[in-house]
């Protein structure tokens, strides 16, 4: 069984796959949609998330992607991409869908300096606009 089956299937397991074609879900995207997938359940359950992890750690390593840092999307994003980070040995990132109102004003936390590579992870991509934002706030 390829991993891909194997996730949709512990997602479905966990319940983290809800449908409700009555009342749809609205994504932050703003999308209606009968089906809501929560990763967040994910988190609760080490045997599963390791499955996930494992499979992004494939794909990463297939990918023959160069890169510095994981960078995690606020806030789902950041289990995974810590998760991530510590297996690939990559120092940690984090962005936030906006800049912080105190202290330093920060949309990227963690030690990051200029010219280095980041790869980001969301741990779910229904429009897109909040990976592009993160994207679009690494590179700047």
């Amino acid at each position: 069984m390829s991993y891909n089956c194997e996730i949709a299937n512990l997602l479905l397991k966990l319940n983290a796959v809800k449908l409700n074609p009555g009342s749809p879900f609205t994504y932050s995207s703003g999308i209606q949609s009968p089906i809501y997938c929560d990763n967040r359940v994910t988190i609760s359950h080490p045997k599963e998330r390791s499955i996930i992890i494992g499979a992004f750690i494939k794909e990463i390593q297939s990918s023959s992607c160069d890169f510095d840092y994981v960078a995690g999307t606020a806030t789902a994003g950041i289990p995974h991409a810590a998760w991530i980070a510590h297996e690939l040995k990559k120092p940690l990132l984090y962005v936030r869908s906006s800049p912080k109102k105190h202290g330093k004003g920060n949309i990227i936390e963690g030690d990051t300096s200029l010219g280095h590579s980041s790869i980001l992870i969301e741990d779910l991509v229904s429009g897109g606009g909040s990976a592009v934002s993160a994207a679009n706030a690494l590179r700047e």
